[in-house]
């Protein structure tokens, strides 16, 4: 079997059968300033940078802002991908399975979706076939709490706000 892999445009070579893929995500920062650029640290007063600055240097007042002296707070914007640790794919030849891990929590432990086939000369209608085995609601020791969106989707963590209905008068 010959599978192909690329990190931004460039190919990656394995010389194993049973192969690891994995990619760490670095990323300490959650949130950085949209409009200087700051990296930023939330706190129980709202935004600050690496300075423990709390006004942003790029501050624009909009046309609301009567009154002020042009200084305000950092507007805060979350940095792609801050929510993943890691990206794994394991390709296993021996269990004829390919496993893809996503870590958005704890990075000892990963959401897991794996392919198999089931072999060919095995004694079960389902010889042959493939298998997809993915993370569900209530499984034992997950890696995060999954909550159904709608068939196929799911929140991770906490559970979506529950819609209010919208009251009209009598």
């Amino acid at each position: 079997m010959f599978a192909g892999l690329t990190v931004d445009g460039t190919t990656v070579t394995s010389l194993n059968d049973d192969s690891t893929i994995e990619v760490i995500f670095g990323a300490d920062i959650e949130f950085r300033c949209s409009a200087c650029g700051a990296d930023l640290t939330e706190t129980s007063d709202g935004f600050d940078d690496d300075n423990g600055e709390s006004d942003c240097p790029a501050y624009l007042p909009d046309d609301t802002d009567t009154g002020t002296d042009g200084s305000g707070p950092h507007t805060p914007e979350r940095v792609a991908l801050s929510w993943c640790n890691s990206a794994g794919i394991r390709s296993n030849e021996t269990d004829d399975a390919i496993t893809l891990s996503l870590s958005t929590g704890d990075p000892r432990g990963a959401f897991t979706l794996t392919i198999r086939r089931v072999p060919d000369d095995a004694d079960s209608p389902l010889a042959g076939r493939l298998l997809l085995h993915l993370p569900y609601p209530g499984e034992p020791m997950p890696h995060d709490a999954l909550h159904p969106l709608h068939p196929g989707t799911f929140v991770i963590g906490r559970p979506a706000p529950a819609t209010r209905a919208h009251l009209t008068a009598a």
